[in-house]
């Protein structure tokens, strides 16, 4: 059987860690490993996962210094054991069934790199949210990739995945992309934009994989300008990393249109150009990144969203 690692970053989650882990532990197919590294939580987060985690044999816990999102997660996966690695945020849930899915989908095909489900939206208090901006984002993700049938360009449009949440990749995707990227907002998008190009990706798109929890304080309700920088960014290297693997090799009407359907959407094509242009200087995407972190480039660069 595939084995599995679930790997939680913790930062200062302590009101929702406990329902993360609860749904770990109440998986059908268990984990063959739970690993929980704290990333400098300010709140008392990591007394709960030890304490729920306390006599699990499989179960480790580390705490370091912050480090974002991305130094964290390439932390887990190093740490870890597995073939196959279930990122789980600290604030969202598996539903019981999806490790079950997974090793299953991965039996039916051995050459899956990573699996993606459907996503169910819950609030701060754990009620499904059936309404809403997040409903109305995926919904309309949805239909986008259903439509074009495209899921590269799809997930360039619009993030249907949602959340490393609702990732199960190998190990061998992980070191092929070269880990998560040197990014605050993006590095999931990033991580699944190179795994279409490094890998084969298994859409589950009619079963039902993780609870991704909406509240207020999500990473992503943010600075805006520095969102969509990161979103430019990643866009710029996908598109000079995968050429025509984005419309599947397709040079048809239809391809054409949707993608300039796209490009439109994302209202900032000039800056889009100019950071394919910068990319094509670089050895590569982590050097690419680290270039634009750069907090004097970046501000340059948040010039053009004005």
């Amino acid at each position: 059987m595939t084995s599995i690692s679930v790997l939680i970053p913790l930062y200062n989650h302590a009101r929702y860690i406990g329902s993360a882990i609860k749904s770990v532990l109440s998986q059908t197919s268990p984990a063959d490993e739970i690993v929980v590294i704290d990333d400098g939580s300010q709140d008392d987060g990591l007394a709960v996962a030890e304490s729920m985690l306390a006599g699990i044999e499989h179960a480790r816990i580390f705490r370091q210094p912050n480090q974002g999102a991305h130094e964290t997660i390439n932390r887990l996966v190093r740490t870890s054991r597995a073939d196959y690695l279930a990122i789980l945020n600290s604030d969202d849930c598996f539903l019981p069934e999806k490790l079950a899915r997974c090793r299953e989908i991965i039996a039916a095909r051995n050459d899956i790199d990573l699996i993606c489900g459907r996503a169910v939206i819950m609030d701060q208090d754990s009620k499904l949210v059936k309404s809403g901006e997040t409903v109305d984002w995926l919904a309309r993700s949805a239909a986008f990739l259903t439509e074009s049938g495209l899921p590269h360009l799809s997930l360039m449009n619009e993030n249907f995945v949602t959340t490393t949440s609702n990732m199960v990749f190998s190990r061998a995707l992980w070191e092929r992309v070269g880990g998560f990227q040197n990014l605050r907002y993006c590095h999931d998008l990033d991580f699944l934009m190179s795994a279409f190009v490094h890998g084969h990706v298994e859409l589950d798109d009619d079963f039902d994989h993780i609870r991704y929890r909406v509240h207020p304080t999500n990473t992503i309700k943010e600075k805006l300008e520095l969102v969509r920088l990161e979103i430019a960014s990643v866009i710029a290297a996908s598109l000079s990393e995968a050429g025509l693997k984005i419309l599947e090799g397709r040079l048809d009407a239809p391809a054409i249109e949707f993608f300039y359907r796209v490009i439109d959407n994302k209202a900032m094509p000039k800056l889009i150009i100019l950071l394919m242009t910068i990319y094509a200087q670089m050895r590569n995407r982590p050097a690419f990144y680290d270039y634009l972190a750069d907090p004097d480039r970046a501000a340059s660069l948040r010039k053009a969203l004005a």
